[in-house]
């Protein structure tokens, strides 16, 4: 007999659902009306990823949230539509091509692979429809807007966050000699152009660089060097699997020679608690971000909070999984609605050219004045940084609140 069982992703999927019946429900006026969809292309099925499902949920919160008040284009409701790139960035091509012939559709958001978003570029344009990134960094995601008119992003851009994760490595560490391990990858050769272009700003030096390919799992000897060069602190950027890997590594070197990490937020997307459980407490790494449930007083960013903690069973705020990708995919969901509203319709060019004149608007995140023009495709800006620890729970603590600035 067949038995159905419940992987994580399913009942993730299944309580979105039945969230949004009950949303749904609420409103009577959009039940016979045509739906206005909204793409959504991740990286679903990675075994250690967290970061696709939180994006899924918080877009589906804002959905429901939009959809209960009535919907939008005189009581259309909003309807997201997933498909899984399994992280490969020709998947994601194929994935926005199949989503892009949609009627009705007014944006595609992009997940965590900066790759993968960088791959569909041309096509954004070329099909004439919006193209979101609610987690990639690389800058030229959004470096030339004129270039690229439908590309846009509500995420941190690595022209200001590499800056942040340096100061963050000498003002917190006192690290004057930094290494970095980069992935050989569009991510990886954004952060490192950043790198160079803001050591002259902040008078400290690149002692040692290593580019790895995905999938190394050893990095002891590529530590070592960087130790034997006099490096003082790491720049580390990588997902979950790799920095797992390099913080592991790291852990194996006796107390003395170990080096703090500052760390891109790659890591926050997926299960880094369970793959260091052994080096937790050995090795010092703080991890970028923009955004963290814990302590925030904005009313929004509470609210969520409590509907996120609702559906996923977290039992604190801090253990809310991949945290940025839930409140960036819940503002920018509340945004694009915006734009559809004052596009008047789903014409895509209508749209792209509203959220370039969207007005203000409060977010869980923060509040934006104008979060788009023509000349900034990007919502957020270096004010939003902050760093977090990792806790053996998977909890992301400040690292102010945690106790543990240097």
């Amino acid at each position: 007999m067949f038995k159905f069982i419940f992987t994580p992703r399913r009942l993730l999927v299944a309580m979105l659902s039945c969230a949004s019946m009950v949303a749904q429900a609420q409103t009577t006026a959009n039940s016979t009306l045509d739906p206005v969809l909204i793409g959504f292309d991740g990286a679903f099925t990675q075994p250690t990823s967290t970061s696709a499902a939180a994006i899924e949920t918080g877009a589906q919160i804002a959905i429901d949230e939009i959809n209960a008040r009535g919907g939008v284009l005189n009581g259309r409701p909003l309807k997201l539509v997933t498909e899984d790139n399994h992280g490969i960035s020709a998947r994601a091509r194929d994935n926005f091509e199949t989503l892009a012939a949609m009627p009705d559709l007014v944006a595609i958001y992009g997940g965590k692979f900066s790759p993968a978003i960088m791959e569909t570029m041309p096509l954004a344009n070329e099909l004439r429809v919006v193209s979101v990134s609610l987690w990639g960094s690389a800058n030229p995601i959004t470096s030339d807007p004129a270039k690229n008119p439908y590309v846009y992003r509500l995420s941190l851009k690595d022209s200001w966050a590499i800056p942040a994760m340096m100061q963050q490595a000498l003002n917190v560490h006192s690290a004057n000699r930094l290494c970095a391990i980069l992935p050989n990858t569009a991510w990886g050769r954004s952060g490192a152009n950043a790198l160079d272009l803001n050591l002259p700003k902040t008078g400290q030096q690149l002692v040692h660089s290593k580019w790895y390919q995905w999938g190394q799992t050893d990095f002891v000897s590529d530590i070592q060097n960087c130790i034997d060069a006099g490096g003082q602190a790491i720049i580390m950027i990588a997902n979950e699997g790799e920095g797992a890997a390099i913080i592991n590594s790291m852990a194996q070197l006796p107390k003395e020679k170990r080096l703090p990490m500052v760390s891109h937020w790659g890591v926050t997307g997926g299960v880094l608690h369970e793959l260091i459980q052994s080096s937790l407490n050995n090795v010092d790494v703080d991890i970028i971000q923009t955004f963290s449930f814990v302590g925030n007083q904005r009313p929004k960013a509470k609210a969520l909070a409590e509907k996120v903690m609702q559906l996923t069973g977290a039992t604190d705020a801090a253990l809310i999984k991949s945290p940025v990708g839930v409140a960036q995919a819940y503002d920018m969901t509340h945004l694009l609605a915006l734009a559809v509203e004052q596009a008047g319709s789903t014409d895509r060019a209508a749209i792209q050219v509203a959220l370039q004149a969207l007005p203000a608007y409060e977010g869980a995140i923060r509040d934006y004045a104008r979060p788009f023009s023509a000349d900034n495709h990007d919502a957020l800006t270096a004010a939003q940084v902050l760093f977090v620890h990792v806790k053996a729970n998977g909890a992301l603590v400040p690292v102010a609140v945690d106790g543990m600035t240097k």
